[in-house]
């Protein structure tokens, strides 16, 4: 009876599956499938757009007829479906990162600067990032690997189109593209500041593609451009002075997770306890990108000026004019961007190797670097640049187990439901940064020399931290926790001796508005008495005359708007209202 029983339940099993498999396989036979199935995937960004973008109903239509129809047209204009499925590859990878980046921000388009990420964003982070974003990468796979196969194996079996079902696709793509047309004169007659270009996917990537792709071309020919470029300056402190300055650059420092500008963890035991730190719990960066906001710190450029930067050098440059030996140590890889440009302008340049067995190398191996170099007896005046790897996701990659205070700390999705885990592997980044400058601090000390450090992170980070559930930074629309970055100065008690009014001013400004991309160049110039017409002494921190400037920040199109006009929604500026006063 069992075995009958089981026999019955294989046959019915059987027949069940069979009709399941003969339509499958009739499906994918069918080459007009295929043809179908492109256009209708290749939709899937525009209708994300349609509903992040809070466009006009016009607009929104317009966003979906057009790229349909299309989409359809040329589906219907050779009858090798699978050779057409192939040319649209493009069209699908625009497709697939738009959708990587809704899951990611929660809206916008393509930007010019996601683009420019793509080129100065190392492999092994990338794919760091990626591998950490299951849900976005599990739906770009569902809807464009299966017809990429779809078309591969329809070309070999030599599957092909009727002339019927292409005039007829044809047809309907006509159709959708006359009234998509349509519908963009209505937008522009009734719309305010519509704009064809970019609110019409993927026209709009396009476009930021071509102009990511000149100013990556203008980023080659810096050396070219800037060749003839000179701060003009000059020492003020005599030959016989020792000094060292040490500028710091961080990476996706959130100011809020600092325990010196009053977060309730102790992320910052070291630098709480010691003497001669300030710390400007009111900084706001102009940038929430890398690729910007670091040039900017290291320059006299700043978000009024960067379209300029091409024609810039660094502080690098101003200090070897002055008679300073510098040099630029980084715990990042050549990116191929300005800061990459900036550290060739060194005396010595030094990138550090990845040891075997890790996925990156920990800030504190810039630690001998820097040691070696002050032991030098031959360099009595020295400048040294650190760019640090910091918080950078993934968080629990930055730092040493010993520093892993706040668990539990190990996840491997970045997802808003494991927030807390990521909340506690960021404080242990903010934690280990703590002990890295404080390393830093006291190897200055131990020189007897007059000294100082000045740190500044690029910008902050999204961790999931309200009901948009935004991650990572860069997004063309930023948030205030993009911008509240950390920046801090200390001084060694040699400098404070020689020039009290400088620490006094120092701590005096340590309450006031803070934009390092405007402020780090002015200050560590006049700490280190380096004369320029650049200088402006207004924006130095160590001046009693320090005014802030208005905050502002620079978007993807290189236009510097003031916060209130830059995409921050009302929650974000009451956040940023303390920081503003």
């Amino acid at each position: 009876m069992k075995l009958s029983k089981k026999l019955s339940t294989t046959v019915r099993n059987k027949k069940l599956y069979i009709p399941v498999i003969k339509s499958l396989h009739r499906f994918f036979r069918d080459p007009r499938n295929l043809a179908i199935w492109v256009c209708v995937t290749l939709m899937a960004a525009n209708i994300g757009l349609c509903y992040t973008e809070g466009m006009s109903l016009s607009s929104s239509l317009v966003n979906l007829f057009l790229p349909f129809g299309v989409y359809m047209l040329l589906m219907g204009l050779w009858r090798k479906t699978g050779a057409t499925t192939l040319l649209m590859l493009p069209f699908m990878i625009f497709a697939a990162f738009q959708i990587v980046l809704l899951y990611l921000y929660g809206g916008s388009v393509i930007a010019v600067d996601m683009f420019l990420n793509v080129v100065t964003t190392n492999v092994s982070e990338a794919a760091s990032l990626l591998a950490n974003l299951l849900v976005a990468m599990s739906i770009v796979v569902v809807l464009y690997i299966p017809p990429l196969v779809w078309a591969v194996w329809s070309l070999i079996k030599h599957r092909y189109t009727g002339s019927g079902f292409r005039r007829k696709m044809r047809m309907c793509g006509l159709i959708c593209i006359a009234t998509g047309a349509v519908l963009t004169a209505i937008s522009y007659a009734f719309v305010p500041r519509y704009s064809f270009e970019h609110e019409t996917f993927p026209v709009n990537a396009t476009s930021n593609l071509v102009e990511a792709c000149s100013r990556y071309r203008e980023t080659s020919h810096h050396a070219e451009l800037a060749a003839d470029f000179t701060y003009h300056a000059t020492p003020t402190h005599p030959d016989s002075l020792p000094e060292v300055y040490l500028l710091v650059i961080g990476e996706t420092a959130r100011g809020d997770n600092w325990q010196l500008g009053g977060y309730n963890r102790p992320t910052n035991p070291r630098l709480s306890a010691e003497n001669g730190v300030v710390f400007f719990h009111k900084s706001i960066s102009e940038s929430n990108t890398t690729h910007k906001s670091v040039p900017m710190l290291i320059s006299h450029a700043s978000a009024e000026n960067f379209d300029s930067i091409a024609h810039y050098k660094s502080v690098i440059t101003a200090f070897r004019e002055a008679g300073f030996h510098t040099a630029f140590i980084s715990n990042q890889e050549r990116n191929r961007s300005y800061t990459e440009h900036f550290g060739n302008e060194a005396d010595t340049t030094i990138y550090i190797p990845t040891p075997k067995g890790v996925e990156h190398a920990y800030d504190h191996d810039l630690l001998p670097k820097v040691q070696s170099l002050l032991a030098d007896s031959a360099h009595r005046k020295q400048l040294i640049v650190l760019h640090t790897y910091g918080s950078h996701f993934r968080y629990l990659d930055r730092y040493p187990r010993k520093f892993a205070r706040f668990t539990p700390d190990q996840t491997i999705d970045a997802a808003k439901s494991n927030r807390k885990i990521l909340i506690n592997a960021y404080d242990n980044t903010i934690l280990y940064t703590d002990y890295v400058l404080a390393e830093l601090i006291d190897t200055l000390r131990k020189t007897g020399v007059r000294s100082a450090l000045l740190y500044a992170s690029d910008h902050g980070e999204d961790i999931f931290d309200d009901s948009r559930s935004r991650f990572l930074h860069a997004s063309p629309v930023p948030t205030c926790y993009q911008i509240h970055q950390a920046t801090l100065a200390w001084l060694s008690p040699e400098l404070s001796r020689e020039d009290p009014a400088m620490a006094e001013a120092l701590k005096a400004n340590g309450t006031k508005r803070v934009a390092p991309q405007k402020s780090l160049f002015p200050t560590i110039m006049q700490l280190a008495g380096v004369r320029s017409p650049y200088v402006t002494d207004s924006l130095s921190l160590v001046s009693p005359r320090y005014n802030p400037a208005p905050p502002v920040y620079l978007n993807d199109l290189n236009k510097t708007l003031p916060l209130d006009d830059c995409g921050l929604t009302s929650a974000d500026m009451i956040h940023l209202l303390p920081l503003l006063r």
